[in-house]
């Protein structure tokens, strides 16, 4: 059912105050996810250089190999906490997640070794 003349305009006046008043808003509406995608990026970008200082520098300069290392794990933590960030998750419920997680397969592990033993 398409609107009314008077209520698209009724819409569209909404519309233009939201945008005048608002700015502020529309910036946090539009934000975190260019934020998270850019994150991604530059974390995937620096992962690559990071390969390719050691994949480059592994013969002749175990230093700067051990540099590329830790270029390659720094991008790693940050590509882990932009997926967290853009799915929302709170450090709290990451910690409860985790550690069931881990009593989970520590629990399969012992039943597993012990059935075979």
């Amino acid at each position: 059912m398409p609107l009314s003349e008077e209520e698209q305009r009724i819409l569209q006046e909404m519309e233009k105050k939201l945008f005048e008043h608002d700015r502020g808003f529309i910036g946090r509406d539009r934000g975190p996810r260019s934020f998270v995608s850019r994150s991604l990026r530059a974390s995937v970008a620096l992962f690559v250089a990071g390969f390719a200082i050691v994949v480059i520098s592994f013969r002749s300069s175990l230093l700067l190999a051990t540099f590329g290392f830790l270029i390659m794990l720094v991008s790693a933590v940050m590509f882990e906490r932009s997926i967290r960030h853009s799915h929302g998750l709170d450090g709290q419920s990451e910690h409860h997640a985790l550690g069931d997680d881990i009593a989970s397969l520590a629990q399969r592990l012992r039943s597993k070794f012990f059935q075979q033993h």
